[in-house]
Order: structure tokens, then C-alpha cells, then sequence
């Protein structure tokens, strides 16, 4: 029997019994949209735990730090960062940038006003691999910028200290276009004449949500300058022996936990977002599960549908089974019949229900605000519902399993059936 003809036969064979078939149809639909929507609800929130961590910085970022503590055996130790222990980070498969970062406490003046706030010094070239908010005026820094600055949001608060009020005065003092000067707080406590040092302001970044700001960045060869200043002045200052901390760029999140055990290998601590999404992604694979297997639970009744439809299909067609044998038809070719019909009401089942569940998805993206607000799901202007390409084919392929599954034994029962029999019975 040509692959045609089974196509025909299967077809119309469903079509002759529309209400039965509708009805199966049904209960697959039904079955495949609960699995698509549950899991889909799990993958939002995934997707929503993402977005809202990567907005607290970069998610392929590890931060290196001297302190070190194994919660396993107990251990803690503290070593110095400096330039050995990057070189060797750097030889690290995956690990695209490595930059030291030290801080400095400053002071800044500008007329009647001051500010207190914080020097970061890092590799000029780490802007181009690191992710920092974008520029609202002027540049980032690069290497030749020896007395360069880049002013983040955040990073001062101006005052006038010679007034009873305390409060920021925002509009005060133009970072980038005012003459402002910096000492450095070192000397505590000391009645020490304070040197005054000038920078030239190259940028200016725009406020976000990230890790990156509060700080005022300088090209961390002049911040060392800086220190060994103070400390031919007799100043205590921190880190005199290594850096504040390291960061490295992974170039792809997926390889960030392979680089920290690495890093952690070689007695160091590490920190990075990713850390939170992994445990946040084992929360939602757990209720994924869940919720998959509600969904999955439905599509497995609609199996005890399909094979009591092909059962009594059986019943029904006992003489159209006699008269294929009687004319050559191959067992095979009537088992394959049978589980082809089958495999149909699971196929138009999955079909309708995948798109029933983009329909639904859509609605409640649409009104997610409501609909998160009522359920505590979501946040703003996040989706909670979220159906990848993956999700549907894998969706539409168990249900076209389950349709074969369920037809496999009364196709089976359909190739036992004598011609002779068969014929004798119907009549």
C-alpha cells in the first residue's frame, strides 16, 4: 500500500466519525495547552529573574577577591591580588578580560562646595569588554589618559559646609565643566596641610541600575602614582600591598562557573551575578517540573480517549479489516493504518492546542500588569508567559507520541483479526 493511500484512508476514515473525533481531538488539545502554558509561566519567571539580576550588573563579570572561605572543609585564608595571579587568570580558557580595580577616598572642592567620594582605578581597556552604562557627554577613558576621570551618576554630593544644610545640592557643581579640585583622605585624625590634585573630566555616564555606579574612574596607573605619593608623605592607605579586587570577563555566562571554580582552585574568592540565576534557575526548573507534570497529567487522560476511539474504530471496521486481508493487504500495511489514525488526533490535537496556548500567551502578556497584580507574578513590564520555538515542537511531538502509543495496541489487536471471521461476523 502506497504512503497515499494510507494518508487517504487515515483521513478519511477520522472524517467519517466527526463527533468521536472531535471529542478525542479535544482532550489532546486540552492536555497539550496545560503543559505549554504551565511550563511557559516557568520560563517567564526565569526570564524575569535574568533581566531583573542583569540590571544589577553584568552577568559575565566574576569579581576576585583576597578573602577566601571553603564552606566544606572549613577553610579561610587571605591572600594579596597582584599582577602574577593576573597573568595567570588571563591564561584561563573562556576569560576574554582582566582588570585590577583599587579604590581611594577623595575629597572634592569646588568653591564653597565639597564632596566626598571614591576613586576606582582600572585598566582603561576594560571598558571595551566590561558593561558600563552608556555615555550621556564626552567619552570613556583610554589608555593615554594619565589624568582623565569618567564621572559616573551618583558619584558625588555636593554640600556647602559652611551652611547648616546638609543636603545635596545637585545643580551646584558641574563635573565636567566647573574647576574642581581633590585631596585625598588619608592623613585621619592628622593636622596635615592637604596637596590639592587636578583631573580632566573626559565623560560623563548616564544613570542605571547596574553595579557601576557611585564611583569616579581613573586610569588605575595614576591612582598607584597617587598612593606611592601618600606613602612617601608618611600616609596609611589600603591595599599598600595588592590590589582591592579583580575583575575578570567570561565571554559567556555559561562559562562563568567554570572560570570561579578555577579562580577558587587557586585560593582566591570569587563573586558574580550568575551565582544568583543559578539558584534562582534551580527554583524554576523544580516548579517547571511541576507544572509540566500538571500538564502532562491531562495529555496522559486524553490517551485513555484516543485508544477507546481506535478500539471501537476496530469494532466498527471489523469487516473493512477482513475484506484488506482477503484482497493481500499486509499485516503491517493494516497495523501502520491504524497507528497513522492515531498519531493524527494526537498531531491535530498537539496543533490546535500550541496554538490555542500562543493565543492565551499573548493575552496575558498583553495584560500582564492586571493579570501579575492579581496573581503576585512578574514584574513590571516583564512577560509571563514566554513559549519558546523548542517548548512547541517538543509539545507537538509528545502529543503525536502519546497518539501513537495509544493506538499501538489496538492497531495490534486490528492484525489478529481473521479475514474469514471478520467477514462471516458482519454480515
Amino acid at each position: 500500500m502506497r504512503k497515499t493511500d494510507f494518508i487517504k484512508m487515515g483521513l478519511k476514515n477520522l472524517a467519517r466519525r466527526k463527533l468521536r473525533t472531535s471529542l478525542t481531538v479535544m482532550g489532546v488539545v486540552i492536555g497539550t495547552f496545560s503543559i505549554v502554558v504551565m511550563v511557559s509561566l516557568g520560563i517567564a519567571m526565569t526570564e524575569g529573574y535574568k533581566e531583573q539580576i542583569s540590571q544589577m550588573g553584568d552577568l559575565t563579570t566574576i569579581t576576585v577577591n583576597k578573602y577566601y572561605y571553603n564552606a566544606d572543609t572549613g577553610i579561610s585564608d587571605t591572600k594579596e591580588l597582584d599582577d602574577n595571579l593576573i597573568m595567570d587568570i588571563s591564561k584561563i580558557p573562556h576569560v576574554q578580560c582582566v582588570t585590577p580595580v583599587q579604590y581611594l577616598s577623595i575629597n572634592l572642592i569646588s568653591g564653597k562646595y565639597e564632596s566626598w567620594s571614591q576613586l576606582c582605578g582600572i585598566d582603561p581597556n576594560a571598558f571595551k569588554y566590561f558593561e558600563f552604562p552608556e555615555i550621556e557627554e564626552g567619552r570613556y577613558l583610554e589608555p593615554d589618559d594619565t589624568d582623565g576621570m569618567l564621572i559616573s551618576a551618583h558619584s558625588t554630593y555636593f554640600y556647602n559646609p559652611n551652611s547648616n544644610s546638609y543636603r545635596n545640592n545637585e545643580d551646584a557643581v558641574d563635573m565636567m565643566n566647573d574647576r574642581v579640585k581633590f585631596t585625598i583622605n588619608a592623613n585621619y585624625g592628622e593636622d596635615v596641610m592637604p596637596k590639592y590634585y587636578t583631573f580632566k573630566p573626559v565623560g560623563k555616564m548616564v544613570e542605571s541600575n547596574g553595579d557601576k555606579n557611585g564611583y569616579l574612574y581613573v586610569n588605575i596607573e595614576q591612582l598607584q602614582k597617587w598612593k606611592k605619593e601618600l606613602k612617601k608623605s608618611g600616609a596609611t592607605t589600603y591595599d599598600d600591598d595588592g590590589y582591592s579586587s579583580i575583575w575578570v570577563s567570561v565571554e559567556d555566562m555559561k562559562y562563568v562557573e567554570e572560570v570561579q571554580e578555577q579562580i577558587k582552585a587557586m585560593g582566591y574568592g570569587t563573586y558574580s551575578l550568575a551565582d544568583m540565576v543559578g539558584e534562582m534557575q534551580k527554583t524554576s526548573n523544580t516548579l517547571q517540573l511541576i507544572l509540566g507534570g500538571i500538564g502532562a497529567i491531562s495529555l496522559l487522560v486524553s490517551a485513555i480517549g484516543i485508544a477507546n476511539t481506535m478500539v471501537m474504530s476496530i469494532y466498527e471496521r471489523t469487516k473493512e479489516i477482513g475484506v484488506m486481508k482477503v484482497l493481500g493487504c499486509l499485516i503491517s500495511d493494516i497495523r501502520k493504518l491504524f497507528l497513522f489514525e492515531a498519531s493524527m488526533i494526537g498531531f491535530f490535537g498537539g496543533a490546535i492546542g500550541v496554538g490555542l496556548s500562543y493565543f492565551v500567551s499573548f493575552i496575558m502578556n498583553k495584560y500582564s500588569g492586571q493579570i501579575g497584580s492579581v496573581l503576585g507574578i512578574g514584574m513590571a513590564g516583564s512577560k509571563i508567559s514566554v513559549i519558546p520555538v523548542w517548548l512547541a515542537v517538543l509539545a507537538m511531538g509528545f502529543a503525536m507520541l502519546v497518539g501513537i502509543m495509544s493506538g499501538y495496541f489496538p492497531a495490534k489487536r486490528a492484525t489478529k483479526i481473521k479475514a474469514l471471521e471478520a467477514i462471516r461476523e458482519s454480515n
